[in-house]
């Protein structure tokens, strides 16, 4: 078995509603993405031959997904989520929100981002997304 892996970075905030702690406070990450793709055997032939993938055409799906995060509040698409976000675009400065529809965590984040690469054909096994250096979270299909 094959396994090349690859990592971005982005800084991104977060409200996760009906939180009730430390964290229920609109606050941001700087997120580590390392994203693993894995093949039994090689391209036999043409650009990818001898190659799992082209890093160039991996770090470029990385890179995408990361854009979509990069410098935006990420906000769960519920009435709560909608509601806060009313309230934001009432402010004077110009924030750039992305609902999602499920609760901004590094667990939902990570299977998220899976299914991202998977959906662009690529063979990915792992994705481990750091929220902080210490924690993490890794999705697997497994």
């Amino acid at each position: 078995m094959f396994t090349i892996k690859s990592e971005i970075q982005f800084d991104m905030a977060h409200y996760l509603s009906g939180y009730n702690g430390k964290c229920s406070n609109i606050h941001g990450h700087r997120y580590k993405l390392i994203a693993k793709l894995k093949a039994e055997t090689l391209h036999l032939e043409g650009q990818l031959r001898g190659m799992v993938d082209d890093f160039s055409n991996f770090k470029d799906a990385l890179k995408e997904i990361g854009d979509i995060f990069d410098h935006k509040l990420i906000i769960e698409d519920n009435s709560e989520g909608k509601a806060l976000a009313k309230k934001i675009e009432e402010l004077p400065n110009n924030f750039d929100i992305y609902f999602v529809n499920y609760r901004p965590t590094a667990e939902e984040m990570s299977r998220d981002i899976f299914n991202r690469l998977k959906v662009q054909g690529l063979a990915v096994c792992e994705v481990e997304l750091f929220e902080t250096p210490k924690n993490s979270c890794i999705y697997t299909e497994d």
